[in-house]
C-alpha cells in the first residue's frame, strides 16, 4: 500500500512538473505564446458577439461590394449645418462601378420644404462633381489625393474556425518561420490585465497560406507587425502598415474581443485622418457598430464625427442606417447627417455617367488643400448661392 501511494505521489509530481514546465514554456517562449494566442482567438474570439467580424461575411463584402459594382438608394437628412441654418433632405439613388472607376448619384433634394430638384453627383478618378441643374447649373467639384476606388483584398475564404482547424500544421510551421521578439512595451486595461508587445517579422516568401486566404500575391519583402498578447495568451491588439492597399496608412484591430478597428492615414503637412469602428455587444442586436471619425489639421484644429452604423443582411443586399452622425470643429457642432437605405450588388453593363448639361471640365474645381485652407469662405459662397436661388 505504501509503495502504491509513493508511486502515485511520484506520478502526480511528474504531471505537476510537466504542467508547470509547459506553462513556463508558453509564458517565456514567444513562439509558443503566439500559437496559444492564435488558438484562443480561433476558439473564443470568433464566437464573441463583440468581435468586429462576428456574424459578418467579410469575403462577400470585400469581393462583391468593395471590389464590385453596387447599387444604393435611400433617404438622407442633413441639419445643424454651420452657417446655413436650413435642414436639407434628399432621396438618392446611385450606381458605382469598381472596374470602371466611376460613380453616379441622383438625388431629389429639398431645403426646408422647398424642392431644389435633382442634384447630380458624379465621381471619376479622384474628383467629385456636384451639379444642381434647376439652380441654373449651380456646380462645384473637388479633387482629392485619396483613392476613391481602392481595392480590398480578394479574400478566398472567411476567417473562421474551420479555416484555423484546416491550417493547424501551417501555423506550427509559420511560428518557426517568423521572427518574434518582445519589445519591452506593455499596456494595462482598466481591469488590471497586462499585455506585452511582440514585434513580428514575416520573412518574404513565408506565410503562403495567409496570403492565399487574403487573395494577395506573396509579398516580395518582409512584413512587420506589432502584436500585444496578455499573460493568459489572449491576443489584445494587432497593428500593421497597409500602404500596399492605401498609401501611408495603418490598420489596428484592438480589444480583448478584437472588437475595435482603427484605420489611420497620414496626410501631407503632418495632418492625419483616423477612423474608429467598434462592435458593441451590449446593443440589442449584434449588427450595430459605433463610428468615430477624426481629422487632425495642420493648424491644430480637430474635426471629429461620431455616430452609429446599423446593418441587416436580407434577400436584397444590406439594409443600412447611419444614425446621429454628428460633426464637430473642436467642440462646436457643425452639422449632422442621417441615412436610411439599401446597398446591394449589381452589374454595370454601361458606365455610370453624369447627366449634367454642362461640360465637367468647366465646373469650378477646388483642391483639397484649397478647401481646407478656405473652408469658411467656401461655405459662405455656397450658402449665398443657395439663398439667392431659393
Amino acid at each position: 500500500m505504501k509503495k502504491g501511494i509513493k508511486a502515485l505521489i511520484i506520478i502526480l509530481s511528474i504531471i505537476v512538473a510537466l504542467l508547470i514546465g509547459g506553462l513556463l514554456f508558453v509564458l517565456l517562449n514567444p513562439r509558443a505564446k503566439f500559437l496559444a494566442g492564435v488558438t484562443r482567438f480561433a476558439i473564443e474570439t470568433l464566437n464573441d458577439n463583440e468581435y468586429i467580424g462576428y456574424n459578418l461575411d467579410v469575403m462577400e463584402l470585400c469581393r462583391d461590394y468593395v471590389n464590385g459594382d453596387i447599387d444604393f438608394s435611400g433617404d438622407v437628412i442633413a441639419g445643424d449645418i454651420k452657417g446655413f441654418g436650413y435642414t436639407s433632405s434628399a432621396n438618392i439613388h446611385g450606381l458605382r462601378s469598381f472596374e470602371m472607376k466611376q460613380m453616379s448619384v441622383k438625388a431629389d433634394a429639398k431645403v426646408l420644404f422647398v424642392d431644389v430638384g435633382e442634384v447630380d453627383v458624379f465621381a471619376r478618378d479622384k474628383t467629385f462633381y456636384m451639379i444642381v441643374p434647376s439652380f441654373d447649373n449651380l456646380s462645384y467639384s473637388l479633387t482629392t489625393d485619396a483613392e476613391l476606388f481602392f481595392k480590398a483584398p480578394m479574400l478566398n475564404g472567411n476567417l473562421d474556425l474551420s479555416w484555423f482547424r484546416d491550417n493547424i500544421g501551417n501555423f506550427i510551421d509559420f511560428a518557426s518561420d517568423i521572427n518574434i521578439k518582445e519589445s519591452g512595451q506593455t499596456m494595462q486595461d482598466d481591469d488590471g490585465t497586462v499585455s506585452t508587445e511582440y514585434l513580428i517579422t514575416i520573412p518574404k516568401g513565408k506565410g503562403e497560406f495567409i496570403w492565399e486566404l487574403l487573395g494577395m500575391d506573396i509579398p516580395t519583402e518582409d512584413i512587420n507587425l506589432s502584436m500585444y498578447i496578455t499573460r493568459a495568451c489572449k491576443i489584445r491588439r494587432i497593428s500593421l502598415g497597409i500602404s500596399d492597399i492605401v498609401p501611408d496608412s495603418y490598420l489596428t484591430v484592438d480589444g480583448t474581443s478584437m472588437g475595435n478597428v482603427i484605420f489611420e492615414k497620414r496626410l501631407p503637412d503632418n495632418e492625419k485622418v483616423t477612423v474608429f469602428l467598434t462592435k458593441r455587444g451590449d446593443y440589442r442586436y449584434s449588427n450595430y457598430i459605433d463610428i468615430g471619425l477624426f481629422y487632425n489639421s495642420r493648424d491644430g484644429k480637430v474635426y471629429r464625427g461620431d455616430g452609429v452604423l446599423a446593418y441587416e443582411k436580407g434577400s436584397n443586399g444590406y439594409d443600412v442606417q447611419v444614425k446621429r452622425l454628428k460633426f464637430y470643429e473642436d467642440e462646436t457642432l457643425i452639422g449632422q447627417v442621417y441615412f436610411n437605405g439599401n446597398v446591394h450588388t449589381t452589374k454595370c453593363e454601361t458606365e455610370p455617367v453624369s447627366t449634367a448639361t454642362i461640360p465637367l471640365d468647366s465646373i469650378k474645381n477646388y483642391s483639397w488643400e484649397e478647401l481646407r485652407d478656405n473652408f469658411d469662405s467656401f461655405i459662405n459662397d455656397v450658402t449665398e448661392d443657395i439663398k439667392s436661388k431659393i
